[in-house]
């Protein structure tokens, strides 16, 4: 009982550290490496119409993000808020090999409590300490999801950001609600295409002298309005499944300097949900039919699954990063011990990460006595990750 005590302790001390900061330094550099390496650069698609002007206002900042790929979604977000910090649940701060690279402001639910042997009177809940943080002036990112899930559509929201929001402009803060919605071709392979649209600021209503409760459900109804507007939000599995599969194929027709994935996938989730009664709805629906006939890298499924010759290339691409077998061994080791599509990244970037403190060391060495080879190997792996890169191979 008392090293359980003393973990408490220790556990409410990191929180209560990383409560009172934004995200340091090393987090926002281990945090990038990693959604960098795996997924390569995080395409950002802004839609807030901001000027440079209105960009540079540092107003506090509650960034509402979907949650689709589990805890690596605070990755893609920190790509677009670089300085965010998170309400994240205090299981994943539990362990000193998790917080090399997860921080955040803790949410203790009551299972936590009884789980962990916490003093509830010493844990501040989510929405103090939130409100806290942007008192302070930082930005805060919340997932109103509570929990992942690799579905066709949100899951039920909860209140604790629409509390945060009512609670601060009682006060007369001058807050930016921003949504965010993000996009996955393929959440669980290597090299897949990861993208984040940012959102239009988010109006809140007046309150006119409404009751509280009343004023809160507003709130929390056109946060979900927008939201919904800038994610994944299909009307069921099969339209899901189509729209991701043709803004896949989209995206592997489309020159890759910009989030050309998300973009499609917004268009198509919107045509979804409007009658096809005009003209351009058409020829956007028989040019997309007509890419998917020629593009013989198009998934059948739109799982991921792809012809022979783009089986052939990734398998080449890595080959040619031998050097760092190890690594992606313990990666794939990891990935296949998740309990879902929506963790699989997360498990493979512990076992890789866990792995790379071993062998990263060990090729360091192994550069003083053999440096032609470890240069060459160098060389391929950077090569290999280029080509599952490439616009017409990449899942």
């Amino acid at each position: 009982m008392n090293d359980s005590v003393m973990s408490s302790k220790a556990d409410r001390s990191e929180a209560s550290q990383q409560a009172d900061s934004t995200m340091r330094w090393g987090h926002r550099f281990i945090n990038a490496a990693m959604r960098t390496l795996y997924f390569g650069r995080i395409h950002v698609l802004d839609l807030s119409d901001e000027d440079a002007a209105g960009s540079a206002n540092q107003r506090p900042r509650l960034i509402i993000s979907s949650h689709r790929n589990g805890a690596i979604d605070g990755h893609q977000v920190l790509a677009a808020f670089p300085r965010a910090q998170f309400l994240i649940s205090i299981q994943l701060l539990r362990s000193w090999f998790l917080r090399l690279f997860i921080a955040g402001i803790p949410v203790v639910r009551p299972k936590d409590v009884e789980r962990y042997d916490l003093d509830p009177t010493s844990v501040a809940s989510p929405v103090e300490a939130g409100t806290a943080h942007l008192r302070r002036g930082g930005d805060l990112g919340i997932f109103p999801e509570s929990s992942s899930e690799w579905g066709h559509r949100p899951q039920p929201y909860k209140s604790g950001a629409a509390r945060i929001a009512c609670t601060l402009i009682e006060e007369s803060l001058d807050l930016e609600i921003i949504p965010v919605g993000l996009f996955y071709s393929t959440p669980d392979r290597f090299r897949s295409r990861a993208e984040v649209v940012r959102g239009k600021s988010i109006t809140i209503p007046d309150r006119n002298g409404q009751d509280r409760s009343v004023w809160e459900a507003q709130v929390a109804s056109a946060l979900k309005a927008a939201l919904d507007d800038v994610s994944v939000n299909c009307p069921d599995e099969a339209t899901f499944e189509r729209i991701q599969a043709e803004a896949l194929t989209t995206a592997r027709h489309t020159a890759s300097g910009s989030a050309t994935f998300a973009r499609a996938f917004l268009d198509l989730q919107n045509e979804a949900a409007t009658p096809p009664t005009s003209s351009v709805t058409s020829t956007d629906t028989s040019t997309v039919a007509a890419h998917a006939a020629t593009d013989t890298h198009v998934a059948d499924d739109g799982r991921g699954g792809v012809s022979s010759a783009v089986k052939v290339l990734r398998w080449v691409g890595l080959t040619l990063m031998w050097l760092f077998a190890p690594i992606l061994g313990a990666a794939a080791f990891a990935g296949s011990r998740a309990d879902g599509r929506n963790t699989v990244t997360l498990f493979r970037l512990l076992g890789g990460f866990a792995a790379v403190m071993v062998w990263i060391p060990v090729l360091i060495a192994a550069a003083f006595f053999w440096p032609l080879v470890i240069g060459i190997g160098i060389v391929s792996a950077v090569c290999g990750w280029l080509l599952l890169g490439l616009r017409r191979v990449r899942l």
